[in-house]
């Protein structure tokens, strides 16, 4: 069965992250096998089609952490075990095989991608992680990956505003060479200045609406790179290049509009 066929499957399981967070399991081989930074697209019975980040994979069963805030993932958290929803992927570049000292930038619902990172990578070279979230409430995977530092804008736990304190702090102290960052434009624009004044390696991965998943429908377009298909994950040299990024993105409708 080729990657752009959907796949019907049952959900496994279905685990309440965050008051907006959801955690579903389900039964998708070909998911298993993706990189962590890879996406599928999740068709929704009666609702729409929509890219998700895997989040986490083991055996034949792949993990889908989806945030409520749109009305296909309203009608996907309303889902529950034993019902059907589609697969097909997965799509995009991931991010690279660490070698060297890492750390994990994670701002938000971000942290869906990271995770699967951390999971298949964290026993062969050091992993740091740095993981910030709106409230404490919304902080995700946080027992699991044990960051260095938490953030939240509330102040609610951890330090009090975004990640950059804690990330110049940390890229300051320890020995760290490579950065990959997932969750807001605003926060991964400001992680790749930092970066590119301190030469250190990044990978990000950038949010985009994604139509089609295979770089037909232009939605997921930024300064004629189609996310889906190039990306989601580019590095510092791609992203030197992007006049709109950090700038400008596309709504639903394939409108620019500022960031």
């Amino acid at each position: 069965m080729g990657k752009d066929k959907l796949r019907i499957r049952k959900i496994k399981s279905v685990k309440g992250k965050t008051p907006s967070v959801k955690t579903f399991k389900v039964y998708d081989p070909p998911s298993t096998g993706a990189d962590p930074g890879q996406f599928v697209m999740v068709w929704v019975p009666g609702s729409g089609e929509i890219p998700l980040a895997i989040s986490g994979a083991d055996e034949n069963i792949v993990d889908l952490t989806i945030k409520r805030r749109g009305s296909t993932t309203e009608d996907l958290h309303d889902l529950k075990v034993g019902d059907k929803l589609g697969i097909r992927g997965p799509y995009g570049n991931g991010f690279s095989i660490p070698e060297r000292p890492s750390l994990l930038v994670a701002g938000g619902y971000g942290i869906a991608p990271l995770r699967y990172f951390h999971q298949k990578y964290a026993d062969q070279v050091r992993i740091h992680v740095l993981a910030g979230a709106s409230t404490g409430d919304e902080l995700l995977y946080v027992d699991e990956l044990e960051p260095s530092a938490v953030t939240t804008e509330d102040g609610s736990r951890g330090h009090e505003g975004t990640v950059l304190h804690p990330f110049k702090e940390i890229i300051r102290d320890e020995k760290i060479e490579n950065i990959y960052a997932s969750g807001p434009e605003k926060m991964i624009n400001s992680v790749f200045e930092i970066c590119r004044e301190k030469g250190l390696h990044l990978e990000a991965s950038l949010e985009r609406i994604m139509k089609c998943g295979v770089g037909i429908c232009g939605s997921c377009l930024i300064d004629g790179f189609r996310v889906c298909q190039d990306g989601p994950v580019v590095d510092l040299e791609q992203l030197e290049e992007f006049e709109e990024f950090g700038v400008w993105e596309r709504s639903f409708s394939g409108r620019r509009q500022e960031i």
